[in-house]
């Protein structure tokens, strides 16, 4: 089984059994605005964040995954069923992971910068949103445009700071293991498969944890891109 569905179905089940997670889509009818706006900025954050994944394997001389569709802006080929449906109901979700061959990639360097190819194409989609947020414009929508553009703004640096985190199957996984002297890479391989076990037990127990290391981050870097009254 695809260990982050495992993880998303297991936070859905507390989050129904317990009460003790707070799913977007609970949030929905109180906030509807927001709740828009945090759909939106999921899709466009998994699309562009794949994308870029892609398009950078390709440039650096592996086309895996421009052969499988998958160098493409469409959402569609980069959103799972299962890991989209769970975002909406449990808070956390994934989409469809890019194939790429280590091998055939021409950079000595190439895994760290197919990995983080992701999170830093997240960060300039924030970046670009944030400039309406941060020099004003015209309110086209009654206030509502600019809680869209901030949960876009928001949840776009939480995805770039969350997947930077060194915990397989996360990006920054990959990011260590293309540093590593090739003797060491055998070596975190075998870690991965404690990876998912791992980012179960920090999504359930490491909630302060969280808050620094990824919201934390995230909301200065929100506030750095849109300006200090975000």
């Amino acid at each position: 089984m695809n260990p982050l569905l495992l993880i998303g179905l297991v936070l859905l089940a507390y989050a129904w059994l317990t009460g003790g997670l707070v799913a977007p889509i609970q949030r929905a009818a109180q906030q509807p605005t927001l709740f828009l706006g945090f759909v939106i900025a999921i899709l466009l954050g998994i699309t562009v964040h794949e994308f870029m994944h892609a398009y950078v394997a390709n440039r650096l001389g592996d086309d895996t995954a421009r052969l499988m569709g998958r160098m493409s802006l469409n959402p569609m080929a980069h959103l799972d069923p299962f890991g989209t449906l769970l975002i909406v109901l449990a808070g956390f979700g994934y989409g469809k992971p890019v194939p790429f061959n280590e091998s055939r990639l021409r950079s000595a360097l190439g895994v760290s910068a197919v990995a983080l190819a992701g999170p830093f194409a997240n960060l300039i989609l924030a970046a670009l949103c944030a400039i309406p947020l941060r020099f004003g414009g015209l309110d086209l929508l009654g206030g509502a445009y600019e809680q869209i553009l901030g949960q876009i703004v928001l949840w776009n640096c939480v995805l770039a700071v969350f997947n930077l985190i060194p915990i397989p199957p996360l990006d920054g996984s990959n990011v260590v293991y293309g540093l590593l002297p090739p003797q060491q890479r055998f070596t975190w391989r075998s870690y991965q498969q404690y990876g998912p076990i791992l980012l179960l037990l920090l999504l359930f127990f490491g909630a302060r944890v969280l808050s620094t290391v990824v919201f934390g981050p995230a909301v200065f870097l929100a506030r750095l891109f849109a300006g200090p009254g975000f």
